[in-house]
């Protein structure tokens, strides 16, 4: 398993991206979080990424699976640093090192479970599903359907985004920028031939419906049935006209 390694909390410089996330701002607009975000202290900066060894690489990439197996065991709210420390084998004070916060942690774990999915799209694997041949709402919609099947497979996932995305740690909303632009490079490619301002208006809309359809389903608003009907019946409107510049 995991080395054990004592460690204590360092400080490197770091700059997290704001970035505007679609997801997150229909998030907000859906439980009213985030008021007093201001309020709240900046966590000290984690140790850059790009800084670390091979070694401390490895380490990192075991916390986020231990986070992630215990988002899917207990789901996100419940969850310590130091569960996730016990689970990994990993020292408590190394995780702070990695993560500033349970939210930076849970953030990250969010954007690694995601790309999974965006992986899928951008680099086929050989027996992968054939879209090239589709059309433009044939592909978007499977990939939507991925979305939502993957959700519905791991119900804790889907609360794990809605929690991340009303966060207003720094450092989570710099990993969320990130899983922002992996989704932009998915929907470039799902989007080829569309117009580039209607692009990102469908990027936005459906950004928009996942995450307010998520928000429904999490809090026990609406069945995983409507849920996936609000999500496909917005998408199909929203790809009608896509490519008709007249929008007529």
């Amino acid at each position: 398993m995991s080395d054990v390694v004592s460690g204590s909390a360092e400080s490197a410089p770091a700059t997290p991206a704001s970035g505007r996330n679609p997801r997150r701002a229909a998030a907000r607009a859906v439980t009213g979080a985030g008021a007093g975000a201001a309020s709240q202290p900046t966590p000290n900066p984690p140790l850059p990424i790009e800084a670390m060894t091979s070694r401390q690489l490895v380490r990192r990439a075991q916390l986020i699976e231990a986070v992630i197996d215990l988002v899917r065991e207990v789901g996100p709210g419940v969850i310590q640093m130091r569960d996730v420390a016990e689970r990994s084998g990993i020292a408590l004070g190394t995780v702070y090192r990695y993560f500033s916060s349970k939210e930076h942690l849970l953030a990250v774990a969010l954007c690694d479970w995601q790309e999974r999915l965006t992986r899928r799209v951008l680099m086929p694997r050989a027996g992968d599903e054939d879209e090239a041949g589709e059309d433009l709402t044939e592909r978007v919609m499977s990939y939507v359907r991925k979305e939502i099947r993957g959700f519905a497979r791991n119900p804790r996932i889907a609360e794990l985004m809605v929690q991340v995305h009303v966060s207003s740690d720094p450092y989570a909303r710099d990993a969320l920028a990130r899983m922002s632009a992996i989704d932009d490079q998915v929907f470039e490619k799902l989007l080829e031939g569309v117009p580039a301002e209607r692009a990102e208006t469908i990027r936005y809309a459906l950004g928009a419906v996942l995450m307010n359809s998520l928000t429904g389903w999490v809090t026990g608003g609406t069945s995983l049935a409507d849920m996936t009907h609000q999500i496909e019946s917005v998408t199909q409107l929203v790809l009608e006209h896509a490519a008709d510049p007249a929008g007529s």
